[in-house]
């Protein structure tokens, strides 16, 4: 199929386009509903080391380095255990189960992010209730500070600066339905696409309603309106002379020509 073809076939296939990205991105608002709201706490950090004596490329490195090694000690389950006792009002009921589970629960909670040498750490924390998600993005900041030394062999040379303190978003910011919903938007446009090239046929349209196509009714003749319908009127009301039974019955009998002639055995026949 050439492309001029197939933008005719998008032309005339527009309902079924339309059909299969409405059921796509309802779909997608559905499945991302099935996941419960949760508000997020961000927060950033800043890795600072005594620098006496070193050159700046050894610099970027290294802050790159404790960057990337302290966002990934944030999941440990040492580190979890840290922001457990922290004297942050935590709710550790939120955190059930065994206690692999419960570090499941605490790798979806918490998501770190690094920006290249410039020692820069930004924390997201998301729950359910948003004064919890504020209370963790505290303790976590807390133990960076206090405790960073249990994770490198600098000691004190290496200090946990807070740059920014925890910020909770007014909504909810997961499930990202925008997100979700463009991506639905996305997906079901080239599912669409792709199921109109291979089933070109009309027999394979789809709609999410039907409507009635008007049959056309062919024009028997001049069309007359009642009130216009006179009846044929009979030759006594346009005299108004009535006929009497012998007139009736004279205009009954044949006249001569219709008349049977011939013998008797013709007539009894007729």
């Amino acid at each position: 199929m050439e492309f001029s073809d197939f933008l005719k076939l998008i032309k005339t296939k527009s309902g079924t386009i339309f059909t299969l990205v409405f059921i796509t991105v309802i779909l997608t608002i559905a499945l991302s509903l099935l996941n419960p709201l949760k508000y997020g706490a961000t927060s950033g950090v800043l890795v600072v080391q005594n620098t006496a004596g070193s050159d700046p490329y050894t610099v970027s490195k290294s802050n790159e380095y404790l960057g990337n090694l302290f966002s990934r000690v944030v999941y440990s389950a040492s580190f979890y255990d840290f922001v457990l006792n922290s004297p942050y009002n935590i709710d550790k009921n939120y955190f059930t189960g065994t206690y692999n589970q419960q570090l499941k629960a605490w790798e979806k909670t918490v998501k770190t992010k690094t920006f290249g040498d410039t020692g820069i750490i930004e924390i997201n924390v998301y729950h359910q209730n948003p004064y919890q998600a504020q209370q963790i993005s505290l303790a976590i900041n807390e133990v960076l500070i206090n405790n960073n030394a249990y994770y490198q062999g600098s000691g004190q040379a290496i200090k946990v600066n807070v740059i920014d303190q925890p910020l909770v978003s007014t909504y909810p910011v997961k499930p990202n339905l925008p997100r979700n919903i463009a991506l639905g938007f996305i997906g079901g446009l080239f599912l669409s696409l792709v199921y109109i090239y291979i089933f070109p046929e009309e027999r394979h349209d789809l709609k999410l309603w039907t409507t009635r196509k008007k049959r056309k009714v062919k024009a028997l003749g001049k069309a007359v309106k009642i009130e216009d319908y006179q009846p044929e009127k009979n030759p006594t009301e346009e005299t108004g002379i009535e006929e009497t039974p012998a007139e009736q019955n004279e205009m009954d009998l044949p006249s001569e020509e219709e008349r049977p002639s011939g013998d008797m055995d013709n007539i009894l026949k007729f």
